[in-house]
């Protein structure tokens, strides 16, 4: 399917009304013809593949569609939904984290073009990345107090310390293991962004990220430890009801690595929406997700210390650097920008990777 919305400021995605479509011929199908498909809306966010929120016989329901296969520069190699259904089920079976629960996998690309995944939607909201959740004043965040903001905070760490009782340790979490070579999990976890940045900068050099993928090959820390990592570990994948987490979305990226990978996603994650601000005048964002701070929060809810973040926060930004710059590239594909004459410039926060290349 290679419908896209016309005039929209992502113009890779879907024709909602096609993919109504698509979905009123597959809930018929799964269902039966009096099967009813209403309220059909696709949120223009997301930065790897479309998500459909849809009413299917008056129950709420959601959609991650896998990209299309002929848009041109997809966020990742490959968009497992089956990876995806299995780390929820994983979840499910381990630990009360509220992971949404899928009612049906479709592996067919007859309806929509593209395998997809259903889940039952969940009531609550979302800490948006547009407008950020931080600096929107009229955003549900910023319209809490210091008492909700804190409860936010903390609740969140928590979903990782549960999430992290999963140790790698057996078949269960064999298939989240990378194609990658290493001596221990965070090794294979660097090797494994590495392949993913040449894969992903298309015979581009990014300076700014080799710096990066140099520095921290050579102060790789010693740390042995693997549990499942969520990949996304961020509010912006939450639903929240009273400032609490009710689901945990967005299991794309997950894999196995050191607890420290995903807790200093989040904390690299309030970093960069702090430099955003400050770099185009907005507000200062509130201090949350300090490094010392969800540390110390982590270690009292869970009981176990983490290394200092500063390596892994380096590590997240070189993560986020790939993604920002493959996004970059598709949206010079489509015309909405050009491609700059500098390639560090394809990524937007080269003085944050670089302070945090200094911390190292």
């Amino acid at each position: 399917m290679t419908d896209v919305q016309q005039g929209s400021t992502t113009p890779w995605r879907r024709d909602p009304r096609a993919i109504e479509t698509g979905l009123v011929e597959w809930a018929r199908s799964w269902r039966g013809r009096d099967a009813s498909v209403s309220d059909v809306y696709a949120p223009d966010s997301g930065m790897a593949n479309d998500t459909v929120l849809f009413r299917l016989d008056g129950e709420g329901l959601v959609a991650r569609l896998a990209p299309a296969p002929d848009s041109p520069y997809p966020t990742f190699p490959t968009f497992d939904l089956e990876l995806q259904q299995r780390v929820i089920a994983l979840v499910h079976a381990r630990t009360d984290v509220p992971a949404p629960d899928v009612v049906h996998l479709e592996r067919s690309e007859q309806w929509l073009g593209v395998p997809f995944m259903v889940t039952r939607a969940v009531e609550g909201v979302v800490a948006s990345d547009s407008p950020p959740y931080l600096i929107d004043p009229n955003g549900w965040f910023l319209q809490g107090t210091r008492e909700q903001w804190k409860r936010l905070e903390v609740s969140t760490i928590d979903v990782m310390v549960r999430l992290h009782r999963i140790v790698d340790d057996g078949d269960a979490t064999a298939f989240l293991h990378p194609d990658a070579s290493g001596p221990t999990a965070l090794a294979r976890l660097l090797s494994s962004y590495r392949a993913f940045y040449e894969w992903a900068r298309q015979g581009q050099t990014i300076p700014i990220l080799e710096r990066t993928i140099d520095a921290l090959t050579t102060t790789l820390p010693a740390n042995d430890r693997s549990v499942l990592n969520w990949g996304d570990s961020r509010p912006g994948n939450i639903i929240y009801r009273d400032f609490e987490p009710v689901a945990v979305l967005d299991w794309e990226m997950a894999g196995v690595g050191p607890p420290e990978a995903d807790v200093a996603w989040a904390t690299f994650f309030h970093r960069f929406w702090a430099f955003m601000a400050a770099r185009y005048g907005a507000p200062a964002v509130p201090e949350m997700f300090d490094r010392a701070e969800t540390s110390a929060t982590y270690e009292r809810l869970g009981g176990v210390a983490l290394d200092d973040l500063a390596w892994y926060e380096a590590l997240a930004g070189l993560r986020f650097g790939v993604i920002l710059a493959r996004m970059s590239m598709r949206s010079a594909a489509f015309g909405l920008a050009q491609l700059p004459d500098n390639p560090d410039d394809l990524i937007m926060f080269v003085p944050l990777l670089e302070q945090l290349l200094d911390e190292l």
